[in-house]
């Protein structure tokens, strides 16, 4: 282990990951954001802006796992200096994000109230979830270009790109909320018509920049698709595909439990995601600065450089999350003044923060393991663990504990953190075992 870990690899990652961090560190900001001036409109509105966002998520993820596999690829082709297979690949990815985003919206434009009535969301809960959801559908499609777009940067360790975008699309969000809200006195219409000019703009600068670097390195672009490469990229997205439909589906069926439960439950259930987020957001920067840093090395065959690598993203994770739980301590009280809840939903949420924090530790290994998995295309072990995490063991056990057994949040909590901690150990030794070593190219 002591041979792995290195000044210079830990440097490189962090450079690497630094630009990532602060995009995801915006990205989070900007959902934030959206809760806290939400959050100023009650309970119902926090609820029923979160069920949206958790719908929203569920078809996002399913196809943000391109994305990914955009990563996985990019990285190995250029490791491996095959710059025309990049390109064929690239655009064969573009072309079919626009076909999946023009489908989404088509489909949730006539449905969205059908699929959102699914998660048990009730009377005026569902009026204004549906009437966030219907705004913001637009942006399944720039969402999906964006992410995409992020992922070329991310390959080619130029994620200084992403985070500029990132960056402008977040002030946008937060003066649009504070116009629409505050000015206009739109309520929750306001905070989605913020969103969806956020989104908006996030595509239009990534796609300048992307522009602006292929004119300038010269790399050639055509909307031409690719079977082979669309048939290699399906290979590895496939399976993280299916793992993130698992995964967000298995969100919302959990979300609609606790709904079952009570709204305050629901909104202390999204204001602890806040927590979440603020805590974990780093680490997923890391962990996809780690898919483009791995697979270059796999793509030029240094496999032990490879390994050494992941160990070095993995102690930098665990160091990280142990910093950021100490400052969500701190300003705990500060960050559930930010929300308008009632004396009982707050001594709820106060009283829930230590469980999560032993869930947040369980959940960073369940970030960068999976990441370094897929670097190698080990992509169907991460959806075999998933399965059984979620639809084995989370589920069932959210269940029984939060309403059979009527421990509420408490055994909701609970179960996620049961979990979470078997899938880590998981995880972990297919990690081990290092099947995930190999050249995809």
């Amino acid at each position: 282990m002591n041979n792995y870990l290195s000044f210079v690899r830990m440097k490189e990652l962090i450079i690497v990951a630094f630009p990532l961090v602060m995009q995801n560190s915006f990205r989070m900001f900007l959902g934030i954001a959206d809760k806290v001036f939400v959050g100023q409109l009650g309970e119902n509105s926090i609820a029923g802006v979160g069920a949206a966002n958790q719908l929203f998520g569920l078809f996002l993820t399913i196809f943000f796992s391109f994305s990914a596999g955009l990563t996985v690829l990019s990285s190995q082709y250029l490791g491996s200096n095959k710059k025309k297979e990049f390109s064929m690949l690239f655009s064969t990815v573009i072309l079919f994000s626009i076909l999946i985003g023009v489908a989404l919206i088509l489909i949730f434009n006539m449905y969205s109230k059908d699929f959102l009535s699914m998660m048990n969301i009730k009377n005026e809960t569902l009026d204004i979830s549906n009437l966030y959801f219907t705004i913001i559908i637009p942006t399944f499609l720039f969402s999906l270009l964006s992410s995409n777009m992020s992922s070329f940067f991310i390959s080619i360790k130029r994620n200084i790109f992403p985070m500029m975008a990132t960056f402008i699309s977040l002030g946008i969000n937060a003066l649009g909320d504070w116009y629409f809200i505050f000015v206009a006195d739109l309520g929750v219409q306001g905070v989605a018509y913020a969103t969806l000019i956020a989104r908006i703009s996030e595509f239009i600068f990534i796609m300048f920049f992307i522009i602006i670097y292929f004119n300038k390195k010269s790399i050639p672009f055509s909307f031409t698709f690719d079977f082979p490469k669309f048939k290699k990229l399906m290979k590895i997205s496939l399976p993280m595909s299916i793992d993130g439909a698992v995964w967000q589906f298995a969100m919302v069926v959990h979300t609609s439990l606790v709904f079952l439960i009570g709204v305050s439950e629901v909104a202390v259930f999204e204001i602890m995601k806040v927590f979440q987020q603020l805590v974990l957001t780093p680490i997923n920067a890391i962990a996809a600065a780690s898919v483009g840093i791995l697979g270059t090395e796999l793509g030029k065959k240094e496999f032990n450089e490879a390994r050494a690598k992941s160990v070095n993203s993995i102690i930098l994770s665990v160091s990280l999350t142990t910093l950021f739980i100490f400052v969500v301590i701190i300003f705990k009280n500060q960050i559930f003044s930010l929300f308008n809840i009632d004396e009982k939903t707050l001594k709820l949420g106060l009283s829930s923060l230590n469980f999560i924090i032993i869930l947040i530790y369980a959940q960073t290994f369940n970030i960068i393991l999976p990441f370094i998995l897929r670097t190698g295309g080990d992509t169907w072990a991460n959806l075999l663990i998933t399965i059984i995490g979620f639809w084995g063991i989370q589920l069932p056990l959210t269940y029984l504990l939060g309403l059979y057994l009527s421990f509420g949040l408490y055994g909701i909590i609970s179960a996620m953190i049961i979990s979470e901690s078997i899938k880590g150990v998981l995880f972990f030794i297919r990690y081990k075992k290092e099947k995930w070593i190999r050249d995809l190219t």
